[in-house]
């Protein structure tokens, strides 16, 4: 799961519009930052840049998005009945500064091996990835506010100003010729921070007294939730961290990521075919029609699969040329090396497609139990003998796929099991 895709899920319905202009800078933004640093501090430093990128995304978002979710459901089911939500809202963001409170008590204790092994004895990394996911516990939870009560446009405002802040911060530190690391680490956190102050006037709205809120209220899901989005993250980006752990002192991360991001193009537009056409599956539940629900379902798969193919076939094709266009000529990679990974985000994109079936039919814990098999794989995969990059670059192939296959055979036994076998019309079953 990418950045971008990570704040898809309120834009559904009356918010696509209004989320989705926020969406798309911020997506532009992390292009931006990404070639720009690159080019800046050269393929060396921008391993340390890569690994600080993936943790940043592979906790910030694998934390603390279950509580946007939960936080969402519990505050919109709590404004249909005409309740306040000021007390779901505070045991939201108390269970969120206790799962960061962990996630920094960790940080601390392994701050001595992380900057030795992933940042080249630079300390400034690690400090601005505790202030990143200190921001984006807050980012989280006031989505989550937001989208709850309808408040898109405060939900857009702060996507769109961490984008903004980003791209406008990176510009300023390339001109004035910055070329060291530290700027660029603690820009990531101070976009997001900035987003965040600007408007917590927003959640006002979710602050309307109500009755108490027990815990079963925001946590019926939560623990599966976070498995799967933790695990799920470090399918997509501990490719990065693993490179820089098996190849220390090499550019070899660095030089993987600018790859990365060359192969990942495809996922702008799989975010559209999902925005268009998922919302049919969740119909044809609603409906009771298997035959809608698997229709739907192959009509997303085609897209995807549609998206998936254009992106090998350009990554086979131009894989090369463009990632020398972006980063500069010092960021090569093999034109094979390239076309694995775009593979894998085909893979992977499906996978994706499988999951938003299974959360759609309530199987949080086979979708927990999916991603939690297939980051094994990756692990495992990254003990075989080989070299580095084709260790992690199978690694990564083989995790991506597990995850489609046991996400795609889970999703085809939930749904036989959620949906007769027919069709319900004026509430009579029919074959």
């Amino acid at each position: 799961m990418t950045e971008e895709q990570a704040v898809r899920a309120p834009a559904a319905g009356r918010g696509t519009l209004t989320v989705g202009a926020g969406l798309v800078l911020l997506g532009v933004s992390a292009s931006v930052y990404l070639v720009l640093s690159a080019r800046a501090v050269g393929p060396r430093e921008f391993a340390s840049v890569s690994t600080l990128w993936t943790l940043i995304y592979t906790f910030g978002i694998g934390a603390f998005l279950p509580f946007e979710q939960e936080l969402g459901r519990a505050l919109a089911h709590r404004g249909e009945l005409g309740r306040g939500g000021a007390p779901v809202l505070a045991r939201t963001a108390v269970a969120a500064a206790v799962v960061l409170a962990v996630l920094l008590a960790a940080g601390g204790l392994l701050a001595p091996a992380l900057v030795d092994r992933l940042f080249g004895g630079t300390w400034a990394p690690l400090l601005a990835l505790a202030v990143t996911l200190v921001a984006m516990a807050a980012q989280y939870v006031t989505r989550g506010a937001f989208s709850g009560t309808g408040r898109f446009g405060w939900y857009s405002a702060q996507l769109g100003l961490e984008g903004g802040a980003r791209i406008a911060g990176c510009a300023v530190l390339f001109l004035a010729g910055v070329h060291t690391i530290g700027p660029y680490a603690w820009l990531l956190a101070a976009a997001p921070l900035l987003s965040v102050l600007v408007t917590a006037p927003g959640v006002r709205a979710a602050l309307r007294p109500g009755p108490p809120a027990g815990w079963g209220e925001i946590s019926a899901n939560l623990g599966w939730l976070l498995l799967a989005t933790v695990c799920a993250q470090g399918v997509a980006n501990a490719a990065m961290v693993a490179i820089r752990l098996l190849a220390p002192g090499s550019d070899a991360a660095g030089r993987f990521l600018a790859a990365f991001v060359v192969a990942r193009v495809p996922l702008f537009l799989f975010q559209a075919v999902q925005a268009v056409l998922l919302p049919g599956l969740s119909r044809a539940l609603a409906a009771g029609d298997r035959a809608a629900f698997g229709r739907e379902l192959r009509r997303v798969l085609a897209a995807t699969a549609g998206v998936g193919l254009a992106g090998v076939l350009g990554a086979a094709l131009l894989g090369p040329q463009v990632l020398r266009l972006a980063f500069g000529a010092a960021f090569h990679l093999g034109r094979l090396d390239i076309v694995v990974l775009a593979a894998a985000t085909g893979l992977y994109m499906i996978a994706q497609v499988f999951q938003s079936g299974l959360v759609a039919l309530g199987r949080h814990r086979a979708n927990g139990l999916a991603w939690a098999i297939a980051l094994l794989v990756f692990v495992l995969a990254c003990l075989l003998p080989m070299g580095v990059l084709a260790r992690v670059e199978l690694a990564l192939v083989l995790s991506c796929a597990a995850a489609a296959v046991l996400l795609g055979a889970w999703l085809r036994e939930g749904a036989r099991a959620a949906v007769p076998a027919g069709r319900f019309e004026d509430g009579v079953m029919t074959r």
